[in-house]
């Protein structure tokens, strides 16, 4: 019973590690989905506009 103040904090502390990892994780994978869809929509502009050209 004495100690129950230092497990609440360390549980809180690593609540919030975990959580900002969490969060850490999810935006750097979205970033990289949402940068690799970006790419690939330029890929295709060019691709049709190299097409057109050797026509």
């Amino acid at each position: 019973m004495l100690l129950a103040g230092e497990w609440v904090t360390a549980w809180l502390a690593m609540s919030i590690t975990f959580l900002v990892g969490l969060l850490g994780v999810t935006g750097l994978g979205w970033y990289v989905l949402h940068e690799d869809s970006i790419n690939r929509a330029s890929e295709d502009t060019g691709e049709a506009e190299s097409q057109e050209g050797g026509h």
